[in-house]
């Protein structure tokens, strides 16, 4: 494993300003055995185009288009496409053939199905070599993969790599024999035009160590029961075929279960204490919204509290006490079959019971805490859900619970 084939998963949504600046990080990189895997995520600002542009001027690159559907649904999507899988070998090598997949995520269960090659033609149209596009909005729901015994790197497609930031990755990687070989970053502020170093979101700086025999002991000894991790390293794909991993589908925060479980799952965990990669903040990012105008086009989990909101950071408040709690029961159903963790119960509940909603037009808010207090978090969560589906029924529950 010399040169082992690193593949690079950019999901790509209306980041035309910043789209060439990160594509070409990627294939100016100093190592070259790259397969880079790009995810239109039903952009409508020109990032296609630009995407297209990059496909026809470097063999790399292998590109979706697909339904808007979130980060995470593109991030998955780009896992079932690295080089070595059936479904990228059905079109770039037009081995036509079905493809066994896994019945669920996140579960040790192997239970599998069978898809067939007419259902796979069906849902994915080759536009021209290397560009498949589909109306599909989770590919999960389709099929999940056993992965190749590859290496992945994913990058936003509004941050940049530096020029050998897959280099140093790799040579780690096969030095040390690592599953996971994280690295540090800077943030690039856009609206100060200023570099951060040592941001404090880079949570592996705040480790006294840097090499770890298990991902666990870096969580444990670090108190990390809250971890994110998605473009912060390079990581290996087989992990993810333990517990049938992917990210959480229409949820924003997807990276902290994702992260959480990811190394529970790992082994040795490595550390690179250097800037390798430029994490940008910018006006309009999913992380950094200020305007309190609720858009006219949201995402579709979004748009069920549209009518009942007038302030969007408060509309996205609520949604992120609904986030936290899918994020939990992820946890908690991954520890309840492994018993890794001992503290994510009680951490991810201090988050949820301390997230301050400011304003609740349904007046439900002092409920929804008196409901911390005493019913089994499970409930609560399918309280919220059924808020966010059907706003008028939840307003009866509450009243037959006083």
């Amino acid at each position: 494993m010399n040169n082992p084939l690193i593949s690079i998963i950019i999901p790509i949504y209306n980041v035309a300003p910043y789209l060439k600046e990160c594509l070409d990080s990627v294939i100016n990189q100093s190592y070259k055995y790259l397969d880079i895997v790009l995810v239109d995520d039903g952009s409508d600002d020109g990032s296609l185009d630009i995407a297209l542009e990059y496909l026809n001027k470097d063999e790399r690159i292998f590109l979706i288009s697909k339904e808007n559907g979130g980060l995470s649904s593109a991030r998955n999507m780009g896992l079932e496409f690295i080089k070595g899988t059936k479904l990228r070998s059905f079109f770039e090598d037009e081995k036509e053939q079905d493809i066994i997949s896994f019945t669920s995520t996140h579960t040790f269960d192997k239970n599998t199905k069978t898809i067939n090659k007419e259902t796979i033609k069906s849902n994915f149209i080759p536009i021209q070599k290397r560009y498949i596009k589909t109306n599909i909005e989770n590919i999960n729901d389709l099929l999940v993969q056993e992965l190749p015994n590859s290496i992945i790197h994913f990058l936003d497609s509004d941050d940049y790599f530096l020029n050998d930031c897959i280099e140093l990755c790799v040579k780690e990687m096969i030095e040390k024999d690592l599953d996971i070989c994280a690295h540090g970053f800077e943030e690039y502020h856009e609206e100060n035009s200023c570099f951060l170093k040592k941001p404090s979101t880079d949570l592996m700086q705040k480790s006294k160590k840097i090499f770890f025999n298990t991902g666990i002991e870096l969580l444990q000894e670090n108190n990390f029961f809250q971890f994110y991790f998605a473009w912060q390293g390079t990581f290996k794909a087989k992990i993810l075929n333990q517990y049938n991993l992917r990210f959480t589908h229409g949820i924003y925060h997807e990276d902290h279960d994702f992260g959480t479980i990811l190394f529970c799952l790992a082994k040795k965990v490595f550390y690179i204490n250097t800037t390798l990669m430029i994490y940008r903040i910018r006006k309009g990012s999913i992380t950094n919204i200020q305007n309190t105008l609720i858009p006219q086009k949201l995402p579709k989990y979004l748009e069920p509290l549209k009518e009942h909101f007038s302030d969007y950071k408060e509309l996205r408040e609520y949604f992120h006490l609904y986030c936290l709690l899918v994020i939990f029961l992820k946890i908690q159903k991954f520890d309840n079959q492994t018993s890794f963790l001992k503290k994510s119960s009680k951490s991810y509940l201090y988050s949820i019971a301390q997230k301050k909603i400011t304003k609740d037009p349904l007046k439900i808010r002092e409920n929804l805490y008196k409901y911390l207090k005493f019913v089994e978090l499970y409930k609560l969560y399918y309280i919220i859900r059924l808020y966010i589906r059907h706003p008028k029924k939840i307003i009866s529950l509450f009243n037959k619970t006083r």
